[in-house]
């Protein structure tokens, strides 16, 4: 029982194993009390009591008490507002219990989590919490934590991380044994490579030597160079799903030869053959990348989305980047790439280009 969120009836309801349907039902009892409560009139006492409560629901093998469960934990970061500061600790890690889940919906939901905390909380001090999730033996786990962190720096200003550090943190995974993770972090570097300037960029390039040397990973500097040479960025769809710039087909599948071959797509496809401390060979590498794989969609889930360079029409950047967006801006704006001068552009063939929601 918490006072003015959980009576002791609901409490019961919530938790009766014997049947399913009752704790579904006391789900969107949950979700109805939580909507109309006045949160400032809950003790800071209660609301703990009730974040402490949310992972016993988690753990429910229900999918839609699982599922309810991340709509409350996002529907009490909405009524918080700035008062989330308390508890976003709490909050992390009652969502950092939610991370791995194979489906679209649920993991939309905790990315979501994520995203609302960074509204209002500085995201390096989210990203502080989440990042010790890299090790997790699950590879799910880690592939999502990657995904929140290139989510995070797709949305907020460079100067809101620190991005050296983030780059030492990450590079080992470049390494690691399971395909979605080496292709998570490939992506990421993309990013780091982009937000720094000219006078930080070696400490990527030492994270990824000391990876290259100390992990025996002969080849990684140079899928990582020939990603950054791809001048191609990941991006966040309206909804805010990751999108990789790096396509990776079905086995079978054809595509042009400028995203068909590489030491970068070679290195996703094959770096796991190469031994890394921190990979974790406990689970057998049969996982199958398709068109993008990220936090917020399942790629097996969706059909393949193309994206496509012209050259010399236009600039990469980053939704922070952007001013303004508009179709009828004619004033490009200057992005930064290592020679100081953006040549290609991504044209995107897909819904939900329109980036205003994400500023």
């Amino acid at each position: 029982m918490i006072p003015g969120l959980i009576t002791q009836e609901l409490q019961e309801q919530l938790l009766d194993v014997k049947n399913y349907q009752n704790r579904t039902n006391g789900v969107e009892e949950l979700k109805h009390i939580l909507s109309e409560v006045d949160i400032k009139s809950v003790p800071s006492a209660g609301i703990e009591a009730f974040i402490n409560f949310l992972p016993r629901l988690l753990d429910d093998s229900n999918f839609k008490v699982f599922s309810g469960t991340l709509q409350v934990l996002n529907l009490l970061i909405r009524k918080l507002d700035t008062a989330v500061d308390k508890y976003f600790k709490h909050i992390v890690l009652v969502a950092l219990k939610a991370l791995g889940d194979t489906r679209t919906v649920t993991r939309n939901e905790y990315l979501n989590v994520f995203r609302q905390l960074m509204k209002t909380i500085p995201p390096q001090q989210v990203l502080d919490l989440v990042i010790g999730h890299l090790k997790h033996k699950n590879s799910r786990v880690r592939e999502d934590v990657l995904n929140i962190i290139m989510a995070a720096m797709l949305t907020h200003p460079r100067k809101d991380f620190s991005i050296p550090k983030l780059c030492f943190e990450v590079a080992p995974y470049l390494a690691d044994s399971k395909r979605r993770v080496r292709h998570a972090a490939l992506e990421l570097f993309a990013v780091f490579d982009h937000c720094l300037d000219a006078r930080r960029k070696p400490s990527l390039m030492e994270a990824v030597d000391m990876v290259e040397l100390n992990e025996d990973a002969e080849g990684l500097m140079a899928a990582v160079q020939a990603r950054r040479a791809r001048h191609i960025l990941p991006k966040l769809s309206s909804e805010g799903i990751v999108e990789y710039g790096l396509v990776v087909l079905k086995s079978g599948q054809r595509c042009s030869p400028q995203y068909g071959s590489g030491a970068d797509l070679d290195w996703v496809l094959n770096g796991g053959r190469i031994s890394s401390a921190r990979s974790h060979r406990t689970e057998p590498d049969c996982d199958r990348l398709y068109g993008y794989g990220s936090l917020g969609s399942l790629t097996d889930d969706l059909p393949l989305q193309r994206r496509i360079v012209s050259a010399g029409k236009g600039k990469n950047k980053l939704p922070w980047e952007m001013s303004s967006f508009s179709s009828t801006e004619n004033d490009q704006q200057q992005c930064s790439t290592p020679n100081g001068k953006c040549t290609e552009q991504v044209e995107l063939i897909n819904t939900g280009d329109n980036l205003n929601n994400l500023l």
